[in-house]
């Protein structure tokens, strides 16, 4: 093997390894539109009690047609669920979007009234702390098994380590960061009745200055055929350091969720 030859293999190498070991020293995906995909995530989420596990519903599922995004469900200490949305088609080319991992806080939640950009900022950075893991099959087939570690929460000014097993579909996983402001809907439908300082969201919608964090992902329907298709998700979290910000402290779960999708 001739020296040139060396170089190829050991550059091939080089990105192998740094697509399945990459440190991360930003967080992040300021992007935009993604940042807003991510608000109306929680915006649909936190406000659509008919769509939570503990309803049990059939399915589960938000179809956003002005982002041409399809929003899954919150997979955070569900246990084991099923959610048969054939019959809420998906059009093809829409994004699947669901969260491994995900946190908002804002000025409307308890202790950080009118509190600063970096307070809250601060806040929500430390709800997505721990270990994370995600396996994604699509129609059979793992497209996603990917290891990450924010540790006792995420550090701004430190090397974030993203362990992605399947360097092919390394793409599939995002992170999203809001490093603005974005609003935060509360309404009387919102789920998270305990977060809140008053509860004037009780009588009429409020919009709260917050930031929201996203490890996440993101698959792109127009590799899919037209007809149906299984999606599952498994996601593991371990977080044992207390935080002064959550009612539970700790959290060590394992969610397997299962949807029948239909792309027409």
């Amino acid at each position: 093997m001739n020296s040139y030859s060396y170089i190829i293999v050991i550059l091939f190498f080089c990105i192998q390894l740094c697509n399945a070991y990459g440190l991360e020293k930003d967080i992040q995906n300021n992007n935009k539109e993604l940042v807003k995909v991510l608000e109306n995530y929680w915006q649909w989420w936190s406000n659509s009690p008919e769509d939570n596990p503990d309803n049990e519903p059939d399915c589960s599922i938000n179809i956003n047609t002005n982002y041409s995004f399809v929003y899954l469900q919150n997979p955070f200490e569900t246990g084991d669920t099923t959610y048969d949305c054939i019959k809420n088609p998906i059009p093809k080319g829409y994004f699947v979007f669901f969260p491994l991992i995900t946190s908002f806080c804002s000025q409307g939640d308890v202790g950080l009234l009118d509190a600063s950009y970096n307070q809250i900022r601060n806040c929500a950075l430390n709800l997505d702390r721990g270990i994370i893991k995600g396996t994604i099959i699509i129609d059979g087939k793992k497209v996603v098994d990917v290891s990450i570690d924010n540790g006792n929460g995420i550090d701004m000014n430190k090397n974030k380590k993203v362990i992605n097993n399947i360097s092919q579909y390394s793409s599939n996983y995002q992170e999203i960061f809001s490093q603005e402001f974005i609003n935060i809907l509360a309404t009387n439908k919102t789920i998270h009745e305990n977060n809140w300082e008053n509860d004037e969201y009780k009588t009429h919608p409020v919009y709260y200055n917050g930031v929201v964090h996203c490890d996440c992902i993101i698959i792109d329907t127009s590799e899919w055929d037209i007809g149906n298709h299984t999606l599952e998700y498994i996601i593991s979290a371990k977080a044992a350091p207390p935080s002064p910000n959550l009612i539970a402290d700790k959290w060590d779960f394992t969610s397997t969720t299962n949807y029948k999708l239909m792309i027409q």
